[in-house]
């Protein structure tokens, strides 16, 4: 149906822009208003309400249908696009776009061209088409240069960072950001411009780079200091603050907290005063606990008379760790529960947006295809008025055919429909209703295990952890499973370094190990790059060195390394442990297929669907992987992947 809807979609505003529709040169400048009005109004209820959103923006591109005003329906077209972009619909998005840009192309306004294609660069990326979103934003950098336009070289270095942020390549997405801001200079500080200082001050802060974060973000501060930007200098003051307390330097953060809450309420921003609250209660968190939740509770007022879900969440959130601070654990569960409930919420409201937009867009699209049907029936009848009877039957023929198959696909997309909305609603079950309990769950065991308590209680409060650990890490498999069976396996190949990769998710297993007196030592050379999808090799990684842990005994050690011998572009990884080892029959099943049910040296439980997919991971990016094991004496898994 979707696929259909998007045919009809096209069709309809192809016919809208269709030669012979002319731009109107002497369009009254009130009709252009009214146009314009319908916009902003869009833009307005955008951020909260997309079903207003949707509703100005078809207003106004009837409008300008109907005055033939081609520069209008290109504007109010971008409108939808940007609404779609918002709620996640990126591949509606592109649609939307790349029929302004056709539209532009007809008027011939190249600015509006090399702008519509750079934002198409970003939703390219954003759809999973990285290469082909990076070498548009590079071809109009480069025509910029090459007449030295300022400005559209700015946008396009713009671009080209958030594309590299989409890839995670933060070191790159700065050097795209810092070239754009040094042509900046001093011209006049527009939105976009310290939306810029912004991304470079978040940046250099995620970095641990703060000096350099500060310079940037006051920067921000000084340029925006006006009635035009209260709410990005309050934005840039709490980040500078965050930036301070991440340094060390406390008492200038509360400093910077306080001055932004002073801002926020006498500009009368309600959100930014939450913010501010929030801030000062980090800030006041280890010195004075009770002041820090009292902040804390004032911010959480503003966020429920404001209607700000997401902000009453991370106040919950900061509430319990506050309250965990204290041993006030009663308090602590209670907030984190809120915290819970309100996440599963907003996603669930999240979820009806993005649902709304789509279904008033393809409203929109069938709305706009009646209309231009009949406009172009009159057509129709005026140019072949002499064709008479020939002429008309062959049109109901069409139309009787194209009837016939919109009522075949109908019955059976909504056939398959149903089919999703129970797979979709079983995956929500399973991925929010059970996965966040349950790790909420194991993060207060974590830090109740940490807490001075008897022997007793603790060997009872790790136990629970560990239980509860596996629980989530057999829960995220069937997930990940799940989602591999349903949607196929997609490889995102860029290059990176196999050891930092790997560094990573040895950090994240240390409880695990440590639980077992275990040590994981990694003999990957430093230097080894690999091209291959990233994610996928992590997977790979983390699963076998948990299974080698699972497996091991008390004390031993577990290595991961590379063999000196490389087959053609690929390189050979192993993953060795000295455990209870793999018995005969389950390495034919894992050759054959897959591994059955296995209980670890510990009892822990291992359902084998880890090791199925890393083996279709391993397919997915051209490797291969196999097992060597004397049960008794250890197991050993190689697995090959592409070099750089």
């Amino acid at each position: 149906m979707r696929s259909f809807l998007t045919f009809i979609f096209l069709s309809a505003l192809l016919v809208c822009c269709a030669p012979g529709k002319k731009d109107t040169p002497n369009i009254a400048v009130a009709d252009s208003i009214r146009i314009r009005y319908y916009d902003d109004k869009s833009a307005f209820f955008q951020p909260a309400s997309p079903d207003s959103a949707i509703h100005y923006a078809r207003l106004g591109l009837q409008l300008a249908t109907k005055l033939k005003n081609l520069r209008g329906e290109a504007l109010l077209v971008q409108r939808f696009a940007a609404i779609n972009e918002q709620y996640g619909n990126y591949e509606l998005a592109l649609k939307y776009q790349r029929i302004a840009k056709n539209v532009y192309s007809k008027l011939a306004d190249k600015a509006n061209i090399e702008q519509t294609s750079l934002i198409l660069s970003v939703l390219e990326s954003r759809t999973g088409k990285i290469n082909e979103g990076q070498k548009l934003a590079g071809s109009i950098l480069h025509a910029s240069e090459i007449r030295r336009d300022t400005n559209m070289i700015i946008m396009a270095l713009t671009k080209l960072g958030l594309i590299a942020e989409i890839r995670k390549k933060n070191v790159k997405a700065l050097y795209f950001y810092e070239r754009a801001e040094a042509l900046h200079g001093q011209r006049d500080a527009g939105d976009d411009y310290i939306d810029l200082l912004t991304r470079i001050g978040r940046l250099h802060a995620d970095s641990g780079h703060h000096k350099k974060a500060q310079h940037f973000f006051n920067k921000g501060i000084t340029r925006s200091d006006n009635t035009r930007h209260r709410k990005k200098h309050l934005i840039l003051l709490h980040h500078t603050a965050r930036s301070l307390d991440s340094a060390g330097n406390h008492n200038l953060a509360l400093e910077m907290h306080q001055q932004a809450l002073l801002k926020a309420r006498k500009y009368s921003l309600r959100e930014e005063e939450a913010l501010a609250l929030i801030g000062i209660a980090g800030s006041l968190k280890e010195r004075d606990a009770n002041r820090s939740i009292q902040h804390l509770r004032n911010a959480l007022q503003i966020a429920h008379e404001t209607g700000q879900k997401h902000l009453a969440a991370e106040i919950y959130k900061s509430l319990a760790e506050v309250y965990h601070q204290q041993s006030r654990y009663t308090e602590a569960i209670e907030a984190l529960q809120a915290h819970h409930r309100l996440l599963d919420s907003l996603m669930d409201v999240n979820k009806a947006r993005k649902l709304a937009v789509l279904r008033s867009s393809y409203e929109l699209a069938e709305t706009k295809l009646n209309n231009e049907t009949l406009l172009l029936s009159n057509k129709q009848k005026t140019y072949q008025r002499n064709l008479g009877i020939v002429a008309a039957a062959s049109t109901l023929v069409i139309l009787a055919l194209l009837g016939l198959y919109s009522y075949r696909v109908s019955r059976l997309v909504a056939k398959l429909d149903r089919s999703n909305k129970i797979k979709d609603r079983l995956f929500s079950i399973i991925g929010h209703d059970l996965r966040n309990p349950i790790g909420g769950i194991t993060q207060l065991l974590a830090l109740m295990e940490d807490d001075n308590l008897d022997a007793e209680h603790r060997q009872l409060i790790s136990e629970m952890r560990k239980q509860g650990d596996i629980t989530l890490e057999i829960l995220n498999a069937l997930l990940n499973w799940g989602e591999a069976q349903l949607k196929g396996i997609h490889i995102k190949p860029e290059t990176f370094y196999a050891a930092k990769s790997t560094v990573t998710n040895i950090e994240a297993l240390q409880r695990q190990a440590a639980d077992k007196s275990v040590s994981i030592i990694n003999q990957i050379p430093d230097n080894l790059k690999l091209h291959a999808d990233q994610n996928h090799f992590e997977f790979i990684v983390r699963n076998l060195l948990s299974n080698a842990i699972k497996f091991s005994y008390k004390g031993e050690k577990v290595l991961i390394g590379t063999q000196q011998m490389q087959k053609g572009n690929h390189v050979t990884f192993y993953v060795q442990d000295k455990g209870k080892g793999i018995s005969k029959a389950q390495q034919q099943l894992f050759s054959s297929s897959d591994m059955n049910i296995a209980y670890g040296t510990a009892g822990e439980k291992g359902t084998g669907i880890g090791l199925t997919l890393c083996k279709e991971f391993v397919k997915a990016n051209n490797g291969t992987i196999w097992l060597e094991s004397t049960e008794g004496k250890g197991a050993t898994f190689y697995f090959t992947f592409p070099v750089a």
